[in-house]
């Protein structure tokens, strides 16, 4: 089976326990997993992985994983099943950056993104007593935003920001169709921009 947890040395054995869930490194079959999750769609579609379907998409993702040295991907596992998924930017300028929070369809409405969070932020928290951990909300995502604030993170800074995934499913929808982003986008410069607040949680030492 090829690895694709990262560069760092030991990845592949990283394991995070945590509100009967366990989070692990990516691999092949974790990600032959995600391919096979229902979809949500616009506006979340950009969380979506059933590109994964496609074997030239499959292994494009694989050469990207295997030279990717910054991020760390998780995947949230129930037993052997894979509910959620979670990345982390650990070199990231602004702070200890979480971004890529997502659980499918199939697995919501059983606080598994919550309980997913709430294992890596007690493991970050106990490296190196701790950092300020960061991450971005779409404004239309309130029930994600409701969940970064229960865990502590508090808004920092709302900005306009580009966003590939979603500028594309706005240029291939009807303006009727764009009525569940009203207010939380706007088309400027040539390219539609998303409404997105930077919310950050102090270190530990200084909550």
């Amino acid at each position: 089976m090829t690895t694709v947890a990262g560069a760092e040395a030991g990845i592949e054995a990283l394991l995070i326990p945590g509100n009967g869930l366990s989070l692990r490194p990516w691999d092949t079959a974790t990600l032959r997993q995600m391919a096979a999750w229902d979809e949500r769609g616009f506006p979340d579609s950009a969380f979506d992985m059933g590109f994964l379907r496609e074997p030239a998409r499959m292994a494009e993702f694989l050469d990207w994983l295997v030279r990717d040295e910054r991020h760390l991907h998780l995947a949230a596992f129930e037993a052997d099943r894979a509910v959620g998924r979670v990345s982390v930017n650990m070199r990231d300028p602004a702070g200890i950056y979480i971004w890529g929070v997502h659980v499918p369809p199939e697995h919501g409405g059983r606080g598994v993104c919550t309980r997913m969070l709430e294992a890596l932020l007690a493991w970050l928290d106990a490296r190196d007593g701790g950092s300020e951990l960061v991450l971005s909300v779409n404004s239309f995502a309130h029930h994600a935003r409701r969940i970064y604030e229960r865990l502590g993170f508090l808004p920092a800074e709302t900005r306009w920001q580009f966003d590939p995934a979603l500028d594309a499913a706005l240029r291939r929808l009807a303006p009727a169709q764009r009525s569940q982003v009203d207010g939380h986008v706007r088309f400027q410069r040539g390219r539609w921009e998303v409404r997105t607040t930077l919310m950050r949680r102090p270190a530990p030492a200084h909550r």
